[in-house]
């Protein structure tokens, strides 16, 4: 493992001080797009106000918008287009229906004249997914065959380059967690075989490339810096009698010490896909797994709160939208009910404005 921590450390260097120079520099800016709430409608992008006024549409392609993803900096909006369809993979019966799977490009648009830049194909046979923008509006995805993840690639705006990732690099940053202001990055790998195997959990200062194990588990899981940086949230499965427990644990940064904050039934989780989100002003934190979401107040974990839904997003300290069925939902955690925000939505993201 020691090679492979080298090898990682050399890409953190290479996608840590821009961000921090110049890249939030870009989000400081005036910004029509800052604190709305996006989603899809028709197979096309929109965003709103947050009272569900001002809406407007981003994109024109027919409706073949499957899923986007906004740059930290809101200059850039990557989204799938669909460009076909073909037979689901796998193994079916003679003469059963075979469904069918969306085969998407990857295009990339400047939001502020709404230009396309690029579009990303997918090779032949393979499907291609946008997985999360890195620092310095760095575009990471990833192939597919229909059943596993084959690469893992980087597309760079500002060089118009794009590139295959090392795949124990792509993995690490698929699952790793950025401080919003692009100061530190949470990420895990692993170490030992057979019963020495663990997994750790490291914080990294990407100013001075400072790369810190917090600590080591069996199993460690969606990595999740707090806004103030003096927390850092996650999730560990363990096994009773083959029954799967998630355990939500709060690293502290300053004393090293961990407090765990929620046990109950594991939950499927999605690879690449942060789950666990801290409000704004760090005083609760979502572990926002499908299909209910669960809501704790870090003072009071016993007071949880729920809501049965998929995409949930915090908007507020104390506010979520979320999706369920064909619409978006609010759920307000002060009355602990849910509104309809639209109908016929889905998809429901918060642009938050970087500070």
């Amino acid at each position: 493992m020691t090679k492979a921590r080298i090898r990682f450390s050399s890409l953190v260097l290479s996608i840590g001080f821009v961000l921090c120079q110049s890249g939030n520099a870009v989000a400081i800016e005036a910004n029509e797009f800052a604190n709305k709430i996006a989603f899809l409608s028709d197979g096309e992008i929109w965003v709103s106000d947050k009272d569900g006024r001002g809406i407007k549409q981003i994109t024109k392609t027919t409706g073949k918008i499957e899923d986007f993803l906004f740059s930290p900096t809101l200059t850039y909006l990557s989204y799938s287009q669909i460009i076909k369809y073909v037979d689901e993979p796998g193994l079916w019966e003679e003469g059963e229906r075979m469904p069918q799977r969306a085969v998407c490009s990857i295009v990339i648009m400047e939001l502020r004249d709404q230009k396309v830049l690029k579009e990303i194909m997918p090779p032949e046979g393979s499907w291609i997914y946008p997985a999360k923008w890195l620092p310095d509006e760095k575009l990471l995805f990833y192939g597919a065959s229909g059943f596993d993840v084959w690469g893992f690639f980087e597309y760079d705006i500002q060089t118009g380059m794009e590139g295959e990732l090392d795949y124990t690099k792509g993995s690490i940053l698929s699952n790793a967690d950025f401080h919003k202001d692009g100061s530190l990055m949470a990420y895990v790998d692993d170490s030992g075989v057979g019963e020495e195997f663990k997994e750790n959990l490291h914080l990294v200062d990407l100013k001075s490339n400072d790369d810190k194990i917090l600590v080591s588990k069996k199993s460690i899981l969606e990595p999740k810096i707090s806004s103030d940086k003096r927390n850092v949230a996650f999730v560990e499965v363990d096994y009773l009698e083959k029954q799967g427990f998630d355990n939500l644990w709060i690293y502290n940064v300053k004393d090293g010490s961990l407090k765990k904050l929620y046990r109950g039934p594991a939950k499927a989780k999605s690879g690449g896909v942060s789950e666990l989100s801290w409000s704004f002003d760090d005083l609760h934190i979502g572990m926002f797994f499908s299909p209910e979401a669960l809501v704790l107040e870090i003072q009071n974990p016993g007071n949880i709160h729920k809501a049965r839904g998929t995409d949930f997003s915090w908007i507020g300290n104390r506010e979520i939208v979320f999706a369920q069925g064909n619409d978006v939902y609010l759920y307000d955690l002060d009355t602990r009910k849910r509104e309809l925000f639209f109908e016929d939505a889905s998809k429901p993201a918060f642009l938050c404005k970087k500070s």
